[in-house]
């Protein structure tokens, strides 16, 4: 292929990746980087470098295009969440570099702290791949838990196929990837709703029954997910369980209290508030919460802070700081609570069973 070919790259791209029309943007993005300048380097007989077998971990800022094509009524009190103060910089645009800034801050700090994972950003979306399916998983879990916390709601896919990675790109455009585990994690993104991550059996159970380099996932990790009105199967990456191998073991209070900060910052921030304003981010929030939610009786069966999608539909309302940090109080008073009385009954529940 010639170098100035990248309409019929773009072209290829569409024909072999049959996927919706937002992946189909995404990978018209990859074909203009492509003809800026970041592409692989062909050699002087004409081949392209050779591709390699790479996890591939794609994720992208949920409610972007909307905000963009001004189809989300941004408030003050959205602005004012977000640190702008000047009322003539309150636009779409503005409000959305500082989305994109602070997702950009987010990997940067995951590609400083992953030493094992390259990590590139496309605007609003992101690759982070590796050689190691295991460093790819941790580095997208931490990257799901730093965007949640600074206001950013994110969704993801994880794959393990093919990859092509040029040996030389023009620096200044940053590092590039591309082939058959960037298309699958793209598309796996959006087999659901919510901040959630997606993957297929294949790196499921490889993940969980292979001794990677760094350790073994636990069973838990992931969840099959059947939709009930086409029977497609989607298996998720539970990262919210932090079930993170190589990592200093974390106790189930700590788990169960990680879950609920997570649920309060979804229920109450003010930063998700422009999420909440639709019933397509509001349903998005929703099944966030739910899925989470649920999860919190992985760590104490007893948990009374589980919601259902119905129930949050109808229930998300008014955000704030301080009603994020009294529900998280709440709740994490409550929580300890039960883990002391687990605690203090477990000599006798043991003496029951001898």
């Amino acid at each position: 292929m010639e170098l100035n070919e990248s309409d019929t790259l773009r072209a290829n791209i569409q024909t072999l990746y049959r996927y919706s029309s937002s992946q189909r943007e995404l990978l018209n993005k990859l074909a203009t980087a492509f003809q800026s300048g970041c592409r692989p380097i062909i050699s002087r007989e004409g081949e392209t470098n050779e591709s390699v077998q790479r996890s591939s971990f794609f994720v992208d800022i949920l409610g972007i295009g909307a905000l963009t094509r001004k189809k989300v009524n941004l408030t003050p009190d959205d602005y004012i969440a977000w640190g702008i103060k000047d009322t003539s910089k309150r636009n779409e645009h503005m409000f959305c570099a500082k989305l994109l800034v602070k997702f950009r801050s987010c990997l940067g700090e995951v590609a400083e702290k992953h030493e094992l994972v390259s990590v590139a950003q496309l605007s609003d979306c992101a690759f982070i791949w590796a050689e190691d399916a295991a460093a790819v998983a941790i580095a997208a879990q931490d990257m799901m838990c730093r965007s949640i916390s600074a206001g950013v709601f994110c969704r993801g896919g994880i794959a393990y196929g093919e990859i092509v990675e040029p040996d030389k790109v023009a620096n200044s455009l940053g590092q590039f990837v591309l082939g058959e585990a960037a298309t699958m994690a793209v598309g796996f993104e959006e087999m659901g709703k919510g901040c959630r991550i997606f993957t297929d059996s294949d790196l499921a159970g490889f993940l969980l029954s292979k001794q990677t380099s760094i350790a073994r996932f636990p069973v838990g990790t992931f969840a099959e997910l059947r939709n009930p009105l086409s029977g497609e199967i989607v298996d998720e990456f539970c990262w919210y369980l932090q079930n993170m191998p190589g990592k200093a073991p974390v106790d189930k209070e700590a788990k169960h209290l990680a879950l609920l900060e997570l649920m309060s910052l979804l229920m109450y921030s003010p930063r998700f508030n422009w999420n909440a304003s639709s019933e397509v981010g509001k349903m998005q929030l929703a099944c966030s919460i739910a899925s989470i939610s649920a999860a919190t009786r992985e760590f104490l069966p007893s948990s009374d802070t589980v919601f259902n999608v119905e129930y949050l539909m109808v229930s998300l309302g008014k955000r704030s700081v301080a009603r994020q940090e009294k529900a998280f109080k709440l709740w994490g008073d409550e929580a300890k609570k039960a883990f002391d009385h687990k605690q203090r009954n477990k000599p006798t529940e043991i003496a029951d069973t001898l």
